[in-house]
Formats: structure tokens, sequence, C-alpha cells
């Protein structure tokens, strides 16, 4: 490691920023405040209130699947070089992941696939570990999706509906067709705006379509309300989705914290 990366990274790390390697000694206090649900069949939510927390659990695997930069997407990363790609990105001189984004979604297999091109594990990849292990062992082999969001009593369903229509458009391929048509017959017009608008916050194109979906069946970003049109197109989509919202019922899954993580 060179002098300015070493500089780079004691900068980091005095801001808080990377996360620590070994369970510090409030990991009690960390750990209460995540909670595991099962909402909907192999459709598993960890809901965390605290935004920064959240984000930190979830940000390797998220931008494992879903980046807008081949530098992170299916790639092998470490925390210290996202954070510094991030702050060039957003031209912050702090790293405003945990405000930029509430919800999280990704695959059973993309997590796999991201345990093992960890270079710099750390307490949340542990975390992730131990969530993912008892969801396996409720699944099995079984594929399952996981959602993070901040709440499981519906204060906003529409923070949870959208996290959903994600996980139904990975495990329900009926849904997936249904929605893929309604896709197809869009306003071509309204459809390239939409795109336009998912594509600069800043997903990448592989999610393009369940972007797309999930948004018009469950609530607009706010700068998409203003797409002309979008309204009535969006009748089909939620139309498709409130047939699924009846299964929608939180159980709660204690977490086996003791895979990784000893209490």
């Amino acid at each position: 490691m060179g002098l300015t990366d070493l500089i780079r990274r004691s900068l980091i790390e005095a801001k808080g920023e990377l996360p620590p390697s070994k369970p510090p000694k409030n990991i009690n206090s960390i750990l209460d405040q995540i909670k595991l649900f099962e909402v909907y069949p192999n459709i598993f939510a960890v809901v965390i209130k605290d935004d920064k927390l959240r984000s930190q659990v979830f940000l390797r695997y998220q931008e494992f699947y879903e980046s807008d930069s081949d530098s992170f997407r299916g790639q092998s990363f470490k925390w210290e070089d996202y954070i510094k790609f991030y702050k060039e990105k957003t031209k912050k001189d702090y790293f405003s992941y945990h405000e930029d984004f509430a919800g999280y979604n990704i695959p059973c297999d993309t997590i796999e696939a991201c345990k093992t091109k960890i270079p710099d594990l750390n307490i949340f990849d542990m975390i992730m570990f131990s969530i993912t292990d008892t969801i396996k062992k409720i699944v099995g082999d079984n594929p399952y999706y996981l959602i993070g969001i901040d709440q499981d009593n519906g204060e906003d369903p529409s923070l949870i509906y959208h996290e959903v229509a994600h996980g139904l458009w990975f495990s329900d391929p009926l849904y997936k067709k249904r929605m893929s048509k309604a896709i197809q017959k869009m306003d071509p017009t309204v459809q390239r705006k939409m795109l336009e608008k998912i594509k600069g916050y800043g997903y990448g194109d592989n999610v393009y379509d369940d972007e797309l979906q999930a948004y018009m069946s469950t609530g607009l970003g706010s700068e998409m309300k203003w797409i002309r049109n979008v309204k009535p197109e969006m009748v089909p989509f939620n139309n498709i989705f409130m047939k699924y919202t009846n299964k929608i019922k939180p159980r709660q899954i204690p977490i086996d914290w003791s895979t990784d993580l000893d209490r």
C-alpha cells in the first residue's frame, strides 16, 4: 500500500466510515436493532430503523448486485475503494450513502456469489452471514429474496411494497411474465422517460426492467411524478401487484447470531 493510500485510509477511519473487522464491545446493542421477517413466501425483510446501520449491512451486496459501475457490479471490492468512488460520484466530502438510499433488495444467488469475493471481511459481512444462514435453515435449497427496510408495521406501505415487488420479480415466474407484458405495452415516451430517471438514480442496466415494474406498480419517485401521462400507465402494473398483497403477512424470525457472532 502506497503512502497516498495509507493517508486516505487513515482519513476514512478517522471519520468512522470504515467498518470494524471484529465485533466491537457494543455488538449487542447493534444486533438488538436488527430484526428479520418473512413478509411473503421466500421473501425476507431485514428491518433496521437506523439508516446508517441498514446501509452498512447491505452496501457491499447491493452494489455487487446493481452498481452502475463495472468496477463494483459483480466484482470483488474493498469498502475504502467504494467510499472513494462514491464521494467522487456525489461530489461530497463525506460518505452519504445512507442518506441517498432507504430500501435494499438482493436475490440469494447474488448474496452467495458476493460472499466468495470479499477481500476485507468486516462486522457487517458477519451480520449478513448470520442473517442468510438463518434464512437457509428455513428455505433449504429453495431460492429466496432479501430486502432491507426501516419498518415492519405498515407505517409506509409503499416502501415495503416496492421491495416486495422486487422479490416477486425474482421469485415468481408468472408475476415476472405479467409485468414484462405490461412493460411491453407501455407508452414508449413514458417508458423512455422512466428509464432515464431510473438510470439517473444510479441503478445498473441489469435491473432496469425490475426497477421499472416496482416503481410503476407501487409508487413513483419524486422526480417521476412529473412525467406526462405516467399515472394512467401505472394502472395495469398496480392491478397485477394488488393481486399478491393478500399474501404479505410479516412473520418475525429469530436470527441465529451464533453462526458468526458470539453474543
